[in-house]
């Protein structure tokens, strides 16, 4: 029997104070910690990718698979710091189309942020 697993996105917002957060600083930092908390193997099984972010309102878009969505949670909560800037990462939004998600950060980023 073939078990499918399924893809979740997570739409999140950084919020620290003033200094911006570049992607790859971001992308190493949860791997780091994720690797961490699950080992090697539960990083691989992830299936962790990093869809889009945006410096400027700090609001990004990961991937993950359905099994592991609870693990890449922790490993948000669990991360403080990104260089010395204290941070938190606010996980806003799940689900399993990326058509939605884009759409939520989309509103996310415009002015009035009208959200279905």
């Amino acid at each position: 029997m073939v078990t499918i697993e399924r893809d979740r996105y997570v739409v999140f917002k950084i919020l620290l104070d003033d200094t911006k957060t570049e992607i790859e600083d971001l992308k190493r930092n949860v791997w780091s910690m994720y690797q961490r908390l699950y080992g090697l193997d539960g990083t691989t099984e992830a299936g962790l990718f990093f869809e889009e972010y945006d410096n400027e309102k700090r609001i990004g878009l990961v991937r993950c698979n359905s099994k592991s969505l609870s693990y890449l949670m922790t490993s948000f909560a669990m991360i403080r710091e990104i260089d010395g800037a204290e941070l938190l990462i606010l996980p806003l939004f799940v689900t399993g189309l990326i058509n939605k998600a884009k759409k939520y950060v989309s509103a996310l980023s415009s002015p009035n942020h009208n959200i279905d």
